[in-house]
């Protein structure tokens, strides 16, 4: 007998061995074949050029079972009329760029522009994937993602017969230095049974508690709250009903929001004071700044209006301030909407009190001066009429032929009513918004004497000369800081292209290119490691 106890001891020992010995080629045999690292795995540097291209557009197939995709279709109609809970995931195949990913978790999403597809009988249903969701059911796919991402979320640019708005309105905000998630145009093929079927061009977004921190923040470690709609989500008072918590969940930390929330609402007896302290646990600037620019494009589907569609993030680089990002744009760029509502000045005047982020700042004449600087810079920088529109003549061009082209939208995955004409009437209305948007924005800051207008001229691709801006203030704000920092290292990455000014400001050390060492120096003067640039 104790022999037989020697020789089991002796056999699960060398079985362990082998295990600890050769673990890592049995896991990587397990892996379903056409696994790469650089495609596939965790550790991958997430490739935003090819999830995100600016100067294509993907073909993405998606293979869902009959049962499962019935399983979605019973849930999902459920949720419309009795629920305010998610739809389900189920699992479905995801085939792209000549690679497959297994298990990946599929379900709807969305509010107006999931309920306005299902009002509208057509089945182009916004949707998310979501690569390691069943990763518990199927352990070969653990932690799988989409070329170093974990989630990418389709738009269906529901009311946006132009299908700009989304890309656009990102664009612009990621180009000013405000956080904003990547997104690209994608063709979307869903074979439920029958053979694939085009569902249309999407607008694909990058998920803000993915990726996006660790490239637009020097710390991605900090607190992410998502607006929703409940008590608090106005920021008139705290309530953790009013924000879903998106990272560090367990730590159930909520200082920071409160502490937000206690300096919005404090006593102004003391302005100068009020000030301080808000600006000490909140970004004003880059409040600001996305302020001015949400007001000359018009935006009605965000803070202001509604709860949801912003996030808040603790910027714990930025002495733990939390920023305003701002999310889902497919009702910004335009003067109308489904509800009938009217845009709004840009003295935003309407806004009332159960609004304070933006009420209690534009009633302070410090913040309403920088206000209205910022509205000047949106006009001559981020949203400079000439670029606006030659950027959506060219997405225009890119995306015609997958919506009304050969390989156009089909009835049934389209919101397009009246084909072609409505598509091309939806660029000429978009590019006389822009206009319209500009001529306002130049009558109401002459109004307030803010500024004398310059006479009309020859529009250039290019700013107009603005003051003189030293090396490392990338944005053009007068200003060195994160926010430039996050701009650098986005050029590095080649995720965005400076240009002009903003890129010889980026050659921080003199030698006529930009690069990491340019990021370096600038992150050591930001940190005071250094005295000047």
């Amino acid at each position: 007998m104790r022999k037989f106890f020697k020789l089991t001891a002796l056999t699960t020992s060398m079985m362990l061995l082998v295990v600890c010995l050769t673990g890592p080629q049995v896991w990587a045999a397990s892996r379903p074949e056409g696994w790469t690292e650089e495609t596939h795995g965790k550790k991958a540097t997430p490739n935003y050029s090819v999830v995100f291209p600016e100067d294509k557009v993907n073909r993405i197939d998606i293979i869902i079972s009959p049962e499962n995709f019935q399983r979605m279709e019973n849930d999902v109609f459920k949720v419309f009329m009795m629920s305010n809970e998610d739809p389900i995931y189920v699992p479905a195949t995801v085939k792209f760029n000549n690679h497959t990913w297994w298990h990946v978790g599929i379900r709807y999403k969305g509010q107006s522009t999931l309920t306005g597809a299902m009002m509208s009988m057509s089945h182009k249903y916004p949707f998310r994937l979501n690569f390691d969701k069943f990763e518990d059911d199927y352990p070969e796919i653990d932690n799988q993602r989409f070329y170093g991402f974990d989630e990418v979320i389709f738009n269906n640019n529901w009311y946006d017969p132009s299908f700009l708005r989304d890309k656009l309105t990102s664009d612009i905000f990621r180009d000013a230095g405000i956080p904003a998630p990547r997104c690209a145009f994608y063709r979307v093929y869903v074979d439920t049974g029958n053979g694939p079927v085009y569902w249309g061009l999407y607008t694909v977004f990058e998920d803000p508690s993915d990726k996006m921190l660790e490239y637009q923040f020097e710390n991605p470690n900090g607190n992410l709250y998502k607006g929703q709609q409940a008590p608090g989500g106005d920021l008139t008072i705290f309530d953790k009903r009013g924000y879903e918590k998106k990272t560090n969940e367990k730590a159930d930390d909520w200082s920071d929001l409160q502490a937000l929330v206690a300096a919005l609402n404090a006593p102004k007896t003391d302005p100068a004071k009020w000030r301080a302290d808000l600006e000490a646990v909140f970004n004003t600037d880059s409040f600001l700044k996305w302020l001015a620019i949400n007001t000359t494009i018009v935006n009605f589907d965000t803070y202001g209006w509604v709860t949801k569609n912003h996030y808040l993030y603790q910027d714990l680089a930025d002495n733990g301030r939390l920023v305003f990002i701002p999310w889902d744009y497919n009702l910004s760029l335009s003067s109308t909407n489904p509800w009938g509502i009217k845009p709004p000045s840009f003295s935003l005047d309407e806004i009332s009190r159960n609004w304070p982020l933006i009420r209690n700042l534009i009633d302070d004449p410090v913040y309403k001066h920088i206000y209205h600087t910022e509205i000047e810079n949106t006009l001559n920088i981020y949203f400079r009429e000439f670029n606006v529109i030659e950027k959506a003549r060219r997405l225009h061009e890119l995306i015609r032929p997958y919506t009304v082209g050969s390989e156009g939208e089909i009835k049934g995955y389209t919101y397009l009513t009246n084909g072609e004409a409505q598509f091309n009437q939806a660029l000429t209305q978009f590019i006389e918004h822009i206009s319209t948007r500009h001529r306002e924005a130049r009558s109401y800051l002459s109004s307030v004497n803010y500024y004398t207008p310059i006479p009309e001229r020859t529009p250039t691709p290019f700013p107009s000369p603005t003051p003189k801006k030293p090396k490392g203030d990338i944005n053009l704000d007068g200003k060195i800081n994160s926010t430039d920092l996050s701009a650098l290292k986005r050029h590095i990455l080649r995720i965005t292209t400076l240009s002009g000014k903003q890129l010889e400001n980026a050659d921080v050390n003199n030698d006529g290119s930009v690069n990491s060492t340019d990021a370096s120096i600038l992150k050591k003067y930001i940190a005071k490691a250094i005295p000047s640039l």
